[in-house]
């Protein structure tokens, strides 16, 4: 026969019935004799967006702070172009994955690229190569647009570290740009100082030399020919009224414009622009061609007439 254990006189004796209704009543029981663990639970303080980094969590049975536990700001799931982030962090992300200057295009437009970016969609690298994007930004810090129209193959492969094919890429994509801006000589009706300055504009607007060209018009004044006769300094000394009108003779064409440059930007006539204008009048009646008008190009559009200026 099974011999009964002693009870310990520190452990309180089970009543079968006590948990038989334990069973079927949990909310209503409690089983105050039955020895109880000692409760452990931990709380956090609220965690703010500012205090991501690290949260301490508190032991309330023992009244020491826990272990500090790491937690990390939740992922955006937003596209990576769409994420509020600085000018300059964007530009740098995006010159360094055309991918995503490609599908901002898409979304927002070209006009939402900046000229670096432009420039890194154009000049994509191929696949596994070198970034270019480098290269592009140090070109722009010491070139603007218009100084690019200017600048040498050489100078873009040696000091800029293109290669020969992004930097014929380069030029190509320029010489568009600048050729957008020329009107077609075809067509091309003169009907003011401001149409004549218009249609030269794309040419010599950007020059870093002063050009002379002129302008041979017919009887209904469409320009017929564009020439260039001169580059250097525009003055007296070296004009010769009969290279500026053996084009018209030529071509029997009644009338010319004369148009020159200042690198400058700044049009305002000299004392030699008026006498080579004078010249050119006295001339243009001898031979019976009239000098329509004498145009100063300057920067951003800005031009003189002399015409306007000596009122002939």
């Amino acid at each position: 026969m099974r011999k009964e254990q002693p009870q310990r006189k520190d452990e309180p004796g089970v009543n079968l019935s006590s948990l038989r209704d334990y069973w079927n009543d949990p909310a209503g029981h409690t089983l105050s004799h039955l020895p109880q663990q000692p409760r452990r639970r931990t709380i956090s303080p609220p965690v703010t967006p500012s205090l991501w980094k690290q949260s301490t969590l508190l032991d309330i049975s023992s009244g020491r702070a826990a272990s500090p536990i790491e937690k990390s700001a939740p992922p955006s799931q937003e596209p990576l172009y769409e994420q509020k982030i600085s000018g300059s962090e964007e530009n740098q992300l995006s010159g360094s994955n055309p991918n995503i200057l490609r599908e901002r295009l898409q979304r927002r437009g070209v006009s939402s690229l900046s000229d670096a970016e432009l420039f890194s969609v154009v000049l994509e690298p191929e696949p596994g190569s070198e970034s270019i994007g480098t290269r592009i930004r140090d070109l722009l810090d010491h070139q603007s647009l218009p100084q690019l129209l200017r600048a040498d193959f050489g100078e873009l492969c040696e000091q800029y570290g293109f290669g020969e094919i992004k930097a014929t890429q380069l030029q190509a994509m320029l010489e568009i740009g600048r050729r957008l801006l020329e009107p077609d000589p075809a067509k091309y009706t003169i009907g003011s100082a401001a149409d004549a300055a218009l249609f030269v504009r794309a040419e010599m607007e950007f020059l870093d030399h002063e050009e002379l060209r002129v302008l041979l018009l017919d009887t209904k004044r469409q320009v017929t020919a564009d020439l260039l006769l001169y580059q250097g300094t525009v003055n007296s000394s070296v004009i010769r009224a009969a290279e500026i009108f053996r084009p018209a003779v030529t071509r029997k064409c009644p009338g010319i414009i004369v148009c020159h440059n200042h690198p400058t930007g700044q049009p305002d006539e000299s004392v030699e622009d008026i006498a080579v204008t004078k010249l050119l009048l006295e001339a243009g009646k001898v031979l019976e061609i009239e000098l329509v008008d004498h145009l100063i190009i300057g920067k951003n559009g800005r031009f003189t007439s002399l015409k306007a200026k000596l009122s002939w």
